[in-house]
Parts: C-alpha cells; sequence; structure tokens
C-alpha cells in the first residue's frame, strides 16, 4: 500500500486537533532561535518565524528520535520566490505553526549551502512522487528517511495562486493526516521511507539506455541530440511552451564543435545567444541573467540572478565574441562583468558573494526590474521615451510579468527602430544611451532585492575563471587581477584541515566541508590561473589538489566522484552511494566531466601521464551512465569528449617575461578562440624549455640561437612553424590541425559561419 493510501484511509480522521496524537507534548521541547546564528541568509531569516525551526544535523535527528516525531524539512534558498511566497503565507498561518511545533521536528535547509543534502532530497523525492524543484517539502522518519514529498504547499483548501491547493495538497490537512498515520500506522510509513532509502542505496545506474560505441558512439550521440532539439525560431536547445534555461554548456560545446570543422553549431550557438541577450531573461539596463525564462520566447524570467548563471553567461559570451568578433557578444560580456563587479564582489574580502533574490519586498515579484509606459515617460525626455518604448517593447505585445508590468526585453534592432522613427541611427542611438542611463538611475532609487553575500567556493571558482577567460577576449586586465585576488582569498581562508576546502566562509571561517563540486572547480580555475598568470604557485595548488580529490572524493570501487563523508557520517545523506548525476549539468557543469577535463589539462600542462589515465578512468562509466540522457542535461560530458577528439592544441610562448614581444604573443595566445588549448608561458633559456612537450622542445631548440621571443602551437604529434607575431600567431592557433580551417575561405580574417539548420 502506498503513503497516499494510507494517508487517504484515515482521512475521516482528519478533522481531529493534531495536537491529540501528540499528547502533552509541550510546544517549548523544541529549541528556540536555533538558526539565528545560522551562516545562511535564508535560515537566518527563518529565525524569527512562530515555527521553531532546527537547522540539519545529527542532534537534530537525536532530538527528533527523543520526542518520537515526524520530521518536515523545508529545503529552499534565499532568492527562491516561491520558497518567499510559502514562508509568508503558509509557514506563517498560526494552524501550521502549532502543528508543526506540537507535532513535528521541522527542519529548514538552504540548497546553497547544503546542496548535498538538497541533492539527496530532490532524489528521494523524484523516486517517491516525482517532485523536485524549490521549495521541496520533505515528510520525513525520525532518522531523516523520506516518506512524503512535494513541492509549494498552501495553508489551506483553495488558497493557492489561483485557488489552487486540494484536501490533499494544503499543508493544514496534510500535517493532521501524517500526524494521524504516523500515530497509528507507523510501520507502514516505515516500509515506505525504507524503501526509498534502500532504491538510494543501491548501485548507480544512469539509465535504460547505454550510448552504443562507447565514448565516440556517446560523443555521437550527444551531438545529434543538440541538433535534433534546436529551437530555430527562439534558439536554445529544448522544445515545448517553457520554462527555458539558457543551457550556457549547451552553447559552450557547440561552440566547440563548430569551430572543428561544423560551422552549423557554431551558428546555433551564436543565434542562441543573440537571442536570449534581446530578451527579458538578460536585465537589459543593469546587465546579468536572471535565472531562467518562463516562456520559450525569452521573454519574461524569474527574476532571481545567481552567481554561478552569471559566471557561465561571462563565459560563453567570452568566448563568443573571440570566435566570431561580434561586438555584440563584447557587449553582452562587459554588462555581466559590469553586474558582477558592482553587485556581487566584495570589496573587502575580494571574494564574489552568491546571489541576488528576485523580490524586493513581501508579495513582489521582481518589481525592481520592470516598468509602466507612465514611469518611463515620467522618468526622461519625451524625445527619448519615444525612443525607449519602442526599442524596449513596450507598445507592440509587451512582455508582462505577473503582476502586469513590462518586462524590458531588445523588441528590435537600433536601426529597426530608426527606421520606424525616421530619425538617423546615429541619433537612435544617442537617444537609447541617454535613455538607458536614466532609467537606471530611476531603478537605483527603488528598494532594490537583497543579495546573499554568502561566499561559496563553488560559485567563486566559476566566476573566477569566468573572469579569466573575459580579461583576455576584453583586453581588461582588472577582470585577471579580479580573478586572481579571488582565487588567492579562497586558496588562503577555506582550506580544511586536510587540504580540501570548505564550502562557505562565515563569521571568518571556512564551513560544510568535504563537497565535491567546490574541490573539482576551484582545481579547474587555478589550472587556468596558472596558464593566464605563468605564476607557478597556481601549478602546485593544482596538483596538490588533484590529488587531494583523486585520493579522497571517489566511491569505493568506482571512479564517480563522491562528497567526503562529514558530520552527516551515519544518517541516510551519507548512506547514499554514488550516482549517474554527477554526469548531468544540473545545473553547474558536470562535476564528473569537469574533473576529466582538469585531469587531463594537468597532464599536459606537467607531462605527467598519470592525470591522462585518471582523465580517462573519470570517463570510463560515462556511455552508461550518461546514454540515456537528454543531450542538454550532459553537454559537459559532450565538451570533453570534444577535447579529447580535438582539442589538445598546446600553444607555448618563449621569451624573457620582460620582454614586451613576448607578452604580446601570450596575450594573443590567450585571446584566441581554440576549445581546449593550453597557453604556457616560459623563458628563453634552455632549462625552461624541459617544461613544454616533446614536440615542441626539438623546434625551440633550433630556433632558440635566433633570440627572439617566439610562440609554438602543436596539434597531437605535429608543430606549427615558429612564429614571432601576434597576428600570424592568431591565425595559426584558428587554423593549424583544425579540419576544414586551412581550407575555408575568411571573412575579415575568421571563417565564414553557417546559417543556423532551418
Amino acid at each position: 500500500m502506498s503513503t497516499r493510501t494510507i494517508l487517504a484511509s484515515v482521512a475521516i480522521l482528519c478533522f481531529l486537533n493534531a495536537g491529540a496524537s501528540a499528547g502533552s507534548e509541550p510546544a517549548d521541547a523544541l529549541p528556540a532561535g536555533a538558526l539565528k546564528s545560522s551562516p545562511s541568509m535564508y535560515l537566518r531569516e527563518a529565525s524569527s518565524s512562530a515555527i521553531r525551526w532546527q537547522a540539519w544535523s545529527p542532534q537534530t535527528l537525536t532530538l527528533a528520535r527523543t520526542l518520537n516525531r515526524p520530521i518536515l524539512i523545508d529545503i529552499g534558498a534565499v532568492w527562491c520566490h516561491w520558497c518567499h511566497v510559502m514562508d509568508e503565507t503558509t509557514y506563517a498561518d498560526p494552524e501550521v505553526a502549532a502543528a508543526l511545533n506540537s507535532n513535528f521536528v521541522p527542519v529548514k535547509v538552504d540548497s546553497d549551502e547544503r546542496p548535498d543534502i538538497d541533492e539527496y532530497y530532490q532524489n528521494a523525492a523524484a523516486q517517491l512522487t516525482g517532485a523536485g524543484g524549490w521549495p521541496l517539502t520533505c515528510f520525513t522518519m525520525p532518522d531523516g528517511a523520506l516518506f512524503f514529498a512535494a513541492g509549494y504547499l498552501p495553508p489551506r483548501p483553495g488558497i493557492g495562486p489561483n485557488g489552487s491547493g486540494g484536501e490533499d495538497s494544503s499543508m493544514g490537512h496534510l500535517l493532521k493526516r501524517i500526524s494521524q498515520v504516523y500515530a497509528t500506522d507507523r510501520v507502514r510509513l516505515e516500509r515506505e521511507a525504507e524503501a526509498t532509502a534502500e532504491k538510494l542505496k543501491s548501485m548507480p545506474s544512469g539509465g535504460a539506455a547505454t550510448a552504443h560505441g562507447g565514448l565516440d558512439g556517446l560523443r555521437a550521440q550527444i551531438l545529434a541530440g543538440l541538433a535534433a532539439s534546436y529551437d530555430r525560431e527562439w534558439g536554445g536547445f529544448a522544445s515545448g511552451p517553457g520554462p527555458r534555461f539558457c543551457d550556457f554548456p549547451v552553447i559552450e560545446l557547440a561552440l566547440a564543435h563548430g569551430f572543428y570543422g561544423h560551422p552549423e553549431f557554431t551558428a546555433m550557438a551564436l543565434d542562441t545567444l543573440k537571442k536570449i541577450a534581446a530578451g527579458g531573461v538578460f536585465d537589459q539596463l543593469g546587465g546579468g541573467f536572471h535565472r531562467y525564462s518562463t516562456d520559450a520566447r525569452w521573454r519574461v524570467p524569474h527574476f532571481e540572478k545567481l552567481g554561478y548563471d552569471n559566471a557561465m553567461a561571462l563565459q560563453a559570451y567570452s568566448d563568443a565574441y573571440e570566435a566570431s568578433g561580434d561586438p555584440e557578444f563584447a557587449r553582452v560580456a562587459k554588462s555581466i562583468a559590469g553586474y558582477v563587479n558592482r553587485e556581487l564582489l566584495d570589496p573587502k574580502t575580494h571574494a564574489f558573494y552568491s546571489h541576488q533574490d528576485a523580490d524586493s519586498f513581501k508579495g513582489d515579484d521582481g518589481s525592481y526590474y520592470t516598468w509602466t509606459v507612465e514611469e518611463v515617460k515620467r522618468a526622461i525626455r519625451p524625445d527619448e521615451a519615444r525612443v525607449a518604448i519602442l526599442f524596449y517593447g513596450m507598445e507592440d505585445a509587451p512582455a508582462r510579468a505577473p503582476d502586469g508590468r513590462i518586462v524590458l526585453r531588445r523588441a528590435m534592432s537600433l536601426e529597426q527602430a530608426a527606421a520606424k522613427l525616421k530619425i538617423p541611427v546615429k541619433e537612435a542611438r544617442r537617444a537609447i544611451a541617454s535613455a538607458s542611463e536614466a532609467m537606471l538611475a530611476v531603478r537605483s532609487r527603488r528598494k532594490a532585492p537583497q543579495i546573499d553575500r554568502a561566499v561559496m567556493t563553488d560559485r567563486n571558482a566559476l566566476m573566477a575563471d569566468a573572469y579569466l577567460t573575459a580579461s583576455a577576449a576584453l583586453d581588461d586586465p582588472g577582470l585577471q587581477r579580479t580573478a586572481l585576488n579571488d582565487l588567492d582569498f579562497i586558496l588562503g581562508h577555506l582550506r580544511a584541515p586536510d587540504g580540501s576546502f570548505f564550502h562557505v566562509w562565515s563569521d571568518g571561517r571556512g564551513q560544510v566541508a568535504g563537497l565535491a563540486a567546490d574541490q573539482v572547480y576551484l582545481l579547474g580555475a587555478i589550472i587556468d590561473a596558472y596558464q593566464f598568470s605563468a605564476d607557478e604557485k597556481y601549478l602546485v595548488e593544482a596538483r596538490m589538489l588533484a590529488a587531494i580529490i583523486l585520493k579522497n572524493f571517489h566511491a569505493d570501487g568506482s571512479s564517480l566522484l563522491v562528497n567526503r563523508e562529514t558530520e552527516d557520517a551515519g544518517t541516510v545523506i551519507a548512506q547514499s552511494q554514488a550516482s549517474a548525476q554527477v554526469f548531468y549539468d544540473m545545473p553547474a557543469p558536470s562535476v564528473q566531466a569537469t574533473m576529466a577535463i582538469a585531469t587531463a589539462k594537468l597532464g599536459r600542462v606537467t607531462g605527467d601521464g598519470s592525470y591522462a589515465k585518471a582523465a580517462n578512468e573519470l570517463m570510463a562509466s560515462a556511455p552508461a551512465m550518461a546514454g540515456s540522457m537528454p543531450s542538454n542535461s550532459v553537454a559537459t560530458v559532450g565538451l570533453e569528449l570534444e577535447y579529447r577528439a580535438n582539442g589538445d592544441a598546446m600553444v607555448a610562448v618563449a621569451g624573457p617575461h620582460s620582454d614586451a614581444r613576448a607578452a604580446a604573443l601570450w596575450k594573443t595566445a590567450l585571446a584566441s578562440y581554440r576549445p581546449g588549448k593550453i597557453v604556457m608561458r616560459i623563458g628563453s633559456d634552455r632549462g625552461a624549455a624541459k617544461a613544454m612537450p616533446a614536440a615542441v622542445q626539438a623546434m625551440f631548440a633550433s630556433s632558440a640561437e635566433k633570440g627572439v621571443p617566439l610562440a609554438f602551437v602543436c596539434a597531437g604529434t605535429a608543430c606549427a612553424t615558429p612564429v614571432g607575431t601576434p597576428a600570424k600567431l592568431a591565425e595559426v592557433i584558428r587554423r593549424f590541425g583544425v579540419p576544414g580551417n586551412d581550407k575555408t575561405s575568411l571573412a575579415n580574417g575568421r571563417p565564414v559561419l553557417a546559417r543556423p539548420p532551418m
């Protein structure tokens, strides 16, 4: 009998007071103020609630066992709109608060602070009911084993959005039913919970289908899936009415495959990037991407801005600018970096904050970002308002947020706006620039959504890595300084005693140890920091961290990466096994594939073959585990396979570090788009040449007597003729060993791009 059937069978008793099943258990049996000192803003906000929320911990599970109560676990985040709605309605309801305090142990979990807990219960909920997302409402036994899950629940029937919330999907009614069932039929609940926990402890499986042909077959399958899923009308790699996520890892894969002789994939990537940047999912005034679009046309977003989304966006737009030379991509990349510098960069620690909320006040839904036509007319001069209202799509079928206000988007080009208004393009450009500046100034006087000032290792690593790429693409050394300062802060302040890194920096110390994603993303960032700075300290750090990950963060008898046991050892969290989830981009890049990319890079930089072996082992189970997943869920796996097939180029710049000519070559090497390339800066002496691959060393030796800085480009076992000028180096990087690029006609020095498939 399922849990739902059990609950339904006692529905006749639902009208009994929930407190009756708890006997005389006093409400104050739960510790008060348990979340006041939490490092999580989301948890601290809940500390003033009438509900006596507890933090997830072994001590809380012990409390539940002592009180003999089921646990309600609310999993959400400070940026989550519906989490706020549930806090302000459901959990503010006096009857709900009384029932939770009397008959349950209520636990709040911040999905950003504890992604391991979130991942476990998201998987458990999917196994049990298919529920997922945030808020996630979990009912568990005192040991944390799940027996019922749901999403948003209104306090009583019929008062959810649009009158939703039946008896089976309203919190007050559900609390009464669960209390009664727990008191009268606990054995059956335990069986349900144990069955779900056992599923999560079973051997990992990637699904029903294994990709034929091993890694090569998986690569072909992923690429075919991308081509088939491409939305020809609106861009992106999905179908249906929405919601739509930007899927930046997918765009990176399409760009990379396109570079290696498949221009139709490049066209798909660039087309998608232009369309999402023109939509409401991009903040047209202040820069930065919102979390996702609620529709397929990128018009109306969910308004939260997440650090990792904007890190991936900055990486993608910087790569797109390098690949295409289109200044539109540089404009968007600069706008993203400007937003992050202004809102998410801590001027004291030089680290990046994690997120910005969607809402500015109770009951809000992104009004900080939206407008009415009347507001625009009041904010700016009439001639400018006329252009801005047209350009930002405020008149013709405007994109409307849930509250009816208008979401700005680029509804047309400047040229189209100028033609419609019968004014010169130059005048339209000036009017839009002036209007945007004035509107941004007006917006800045509104109450801004709050910033979550948590400093998290994984988010910082992704952002620092993106800043490094952007610094070269945009020729902005300040972005590189920001990235290196950030990484130096993480390396200096979040290191755990065993050499791995904590997840969160709070109250002057690192907290939450043992999460694999923190280690892997940081490894990727510091390998790139070595390439961009030529500072050996980053290579030393990379080798140490790689050793720790490969030794301590894999499942027993498997190459799958897992979170290391922390204070949750012995709980249901620690008992779950490694799974195919490490291959998925959910929503940040696949941990397993990112680690494989990082170790392969490290092997090429150091010449140590053990890293290549580790990369192979990390990807060995990908065909079985990722073969049944949609391509846009495993794009980073596809990117690793693309690098494996094509991306083995090494660019070595030899010359004195003080020589401006060598610096110019190095700058060009870093700014030239070639997916998977490694860039090394070495001195001009013969001893330094030992750091280069064997294929480069002979050429270096034969040309060393020339006494001028040179750049060497090798791909596979072949090397191009050494070059001494930036322009020639850029050409060799683009062409040498790239199928088709040595024969493709060039337009403005760049390959001609095919149109997206129609």
